[in-house]
């Protein structure tokens, strides 16, 4: 009656594999998008609040950088572009 969860097929296995790793990245988008925010605004309060201090400035800028970057490839593979009909690409 209950059947062994070992006893997939290949094509079951690479769709579990598969929403697996969509899961993930869902999980890993919401900690980037957070850690995003909070370094955005700490990159602008340094920029208009802190004075005379250039190192908190270019490192917050650093910081804020690599995350909108690991943002956009989060992104990218959660929403892949589209391909238009027609194209052979």
């Amino acid at each position: 009656m209950n059947k062994d969860p070992l006893d997939l097929t290949p094509e079951q296995l690479k769709v579990y594999a598969e929403l697996q790793r969509i899961r993930m990245a869902w999980v890993t988008l919401s900690v980037v998008l957070s850690l995003f925010s909070i370094a955005l605004l700490s990159f602008l309060y340094s920029v208009f609040f802190v004075a005379e201090q250039t190192a908190p400035k270019v490192i917050l800028g650093g910081i804020d950088t690599l995350l909108g970057w690991a943002l956009k490839m989060i992104i990218a593979y959660l929403f892949p572009p589209t391909r238009k009909r027609g194209s052979t690409k």
